[in-house]
C-alpha cells in the first residue's frame, strides 16, 4: 500500500512538473515572441518607414502593426523620461509634512518655495492641495504663472479646476502659464478652451502664440482643426509662424494641403515661405517631395535654403543622393548649395564624382567646407574610389589650414569633421597636426576623432 501511494504521489508530481515546465516554456516563448515583435517593428520602421511611400514595404500593414508598436514604445520611453525628470521636484529629502511647512513659510523667498508646487500637486492629498491653493491663489503674477506650469506638468486631471480661472486673468503672464499647464494635462476640454483663446482677436499676440504652441503639443485632430481654422483667419506674421510650426508637428498627410496652398500662393512673402518649409522639418517624411520641389523651383534663395535644411532634418531617409546632387549642380546660390551638401550627409549613395568639380569650384568657405564633408564621407563609403587621391592631395591640406588658421570656430570645427568623416591615414595625420596646433576646442575635436579611429 505504501509503495502504491508513493508511486501515485510521484506520478502526480511528475504531471505537475510537466505542466509547470510547459507553462514556463509557453511563457518564455511568449516573451521571446513579444521581444521579436518589438525589435522587428523598430527595425522595420527605421529601415522602411511606413510614412515614406518609396521605402515602405507594406505601408498599410506597417501602419496597422509596426507603426503602432513603435508609438507604444515611444510612449513608454516618454513616461520613463518624465518620471526621471520628476526627481528634481519629488526627491527633496523632505517628508510631505515638511514640504508643506516649507511651502507655507513666508520667510523663504517664494521663488524657492514655488518649486514645491509640483510635489504638492503630484501627491494630491487634501493637506497638500489646501497648502498649495493657499499660496497659489494669492501669489504675484510671475510666481502664479510659474506654479501654474508646474502644477499642470504633473498631469493631475484635478489641476484643471485650479487652472481654468487663470485663463481669464488680466495678466498675460498668468494666462500663458495656465495654457502651458493645461496643455500638459490635455483632453478635449482643454483643446476647446485653448482653441477659443487662439481665435480671440482681443487677446494679446503673446497669449495667442502660446495657445498655438499648446495645440501643437496636444496634437489631436481637433487641435489640428483649430490651428488650420486660425491660420485661415490671416493672423499676424508672428502668430502665423507659430501656427505653421505647430502644424508641422503633425503627419504631412493631414496638413499637406495647407502647406501646399500656402507655399504656392503668389501673395505669400518669402519670409513666411521660409517659416512654412522650416516647420516641415518636424513633419513626417512624406513632406519630402514638396520640400524637394520648393528647393528646385522657389524664386527666393532664402526659401530654397530653408527647404534644403528641412530635407536634412529628415535624416532617416537615405535614398535622395542623386536628386540632391542634381539640385546642387543647378543651384546658383552658395548658401543653398551648402544646405544641399549637408542634406547629402545621411544619404547611402553619394555621387562624389559629380560633386567633386562643383565642390572644388566653391568660393564661399562655408559651402566649400560643407562640400568637403560630403566628399570625405564618400571616401569612407568607397575607400578605393578614384576621387580619394584628389581629396588627399588637395582637400586634406586645405582642411588642415582652415582648422588651424584665422577662421571662425564653426568653420574650423566643420573642417575637423570633414577629416574625421574620411577616416583615412592621410586624414588622421592631418588630425594629429590639428590636435597639436589649433585652438583648444578645435584641438579637442581633432583628438576625439583620433580616439574614435583608434577605438
Amino acid at each position: 500500500m505504501k509503495t502504491s501511494a508513493f508511486r501515485s504521489r510521484r506520478e502526480r508530481f511528475g504531471v505537475f512538473k510537466r505542466r509547470v515546465l510547459i507553462g514556463i516554456g509557453f511563457g518564455a516563448g511568449g516573451i521571446l515572441v513579444a521581444v521579436l515583435i518589438i525589435v522587428g517593428s523598430v527595425w522595420v520602421e527605421n529601415r522602411y518607414p511606413s510614412d515614406d511611400a518609396q521605402r515602405a514595404l507594406l505601408p498599410r500593414a506597417q501602419r496597422m502593426v509596426t507603426k503602432r508598436v513603435v508609438n507604444v514604445l515611444s510612449q513608454v520611453i516618454e513616461d520613463h523620461v518624465r518620471a526621471r525628470a520628476e526627481v528634481l521636484y519629488m526627491s527633496t529629502g523632505l517628508t510631505i509634512e515638511e514640504t508643506i511647512a516649507r511651502f507655507l513659510d513666508e520667510r523663504v523667498d517664494l521663488a524657492q518655495r514655488r518649486l514645491y508646487a509640483y510635489r504638492l500637486a503630484r501627491v494630491g492629498s487634501p493637506e497638500a492641495i489646501a497648502a498649495l491653493l493657499k499660496v497659489f491663489e494669492n501669489a504675484p503674477a510671475d510666481h502664479k504663472a510659474a506654479m501654474a506650469q508646474l502644477i499642470g506638468s504633473t498631469g493631475n486631471p484635478a489641476a484643471k479646476a485650479w487652472l481654468w480661472p487663470l485663463l481669464e486673468d488680466k495678466d498675460p503672464r498668468v494666462v500663458i502659464g495656465a495654457v502651458q499647464g493645461l496643455s500638459a494635462i490635455g483632453g478635449e476640454d482643454v483643446t476647446k478652451r485653448v482653441a477659443d483663446i487662439l481665435s480671440d482677436g482681443q487677446r494679446t499676440d503673446a497669449v495667442r502664440i502660446q495657445s498655438a504652441l499648446a495645440l501643437g503639443t496636444i496634437g489631436t485632430s481637433s487641435a489640428r482643426t483649430a490651428l488650420v481654422t486660425a491660420f485661415g483667419d490671416k493672423p499676424s506674421n508672428d502668430l502665423a509662424t507659430q501656427i505653421l510650426t505647430s502644424l508641422g508637428q503633425f503627419d504631412f498627410s493631414v496638413v499637406g494641403t495647407t502647406f501646399e496652398q500656402f507655399l504656392s500662393a503668389p501673395e505669400t512673402p518669402p519670409a513666411m515661405r521660409v517659416s512654412a518649409v522650416e516647420a516641415l522639418a518636424n513633419s513626417s517624411t512624406d513632406a519630402l517631395p514638396l520640400l524637394l520641389d520648393v528647393t528646385q523651383r522657389d524664386g527666393s534663395a532664402d526659401v530654397r535654403a530653408a527647404a534644403a535644411w528641412s530635407i536634412s532634418a529628415h535624416d532617416t531617409v537615405n535614398h535622395l543622393g542623386p536628386a540632391l546632387a542634381e539640385l546642387a549642380e543647378r543651384e546658383p546660390a552658395s548658401d543653398v548649395r551648402r544646405r544641399l551638401y549637408e542634406a547629402l550627409l545621411p544619404q547611402s549613395e553619394i555621387p562624389a564624382e559629380r560633386l567633386l568639380p562643383l565642390v572644388s569650384a566653391e568660393q564661399d568657405i562655408a559651402a566649400r567646407v560643407a562640400g568637403f564633408n560630403v566628399i570625405g564621407l564618400a571616401i569612407r563609403q568607397q575607400p578605393a574610389s578614384a576621387i580619394a587621391e584628389q581629396f588627399h592631395r588637395e582637400m586634406v591640406p586645405e582642411l588642415m589650414r582652415i582648422a588651424t588658421g584665422e577662421n571662425n570656430l564653426n568653420i574650423q570645427m566643420r573642417a575637423v569633421f570633414a577629416l574625421r568623416r574620411a577616416q583615412t591615414a592621410e586624414a588622421q595625420a592631418a588630425l594629429a597636426v590639428i590636435a597639436s596646433k589649433a585652438r583648444p576646442q578645435v584641438a579637442t575635436a581633432a583628438r576625439n576623432g583620433l580616439r574614435i579611429l583608434k577605438g
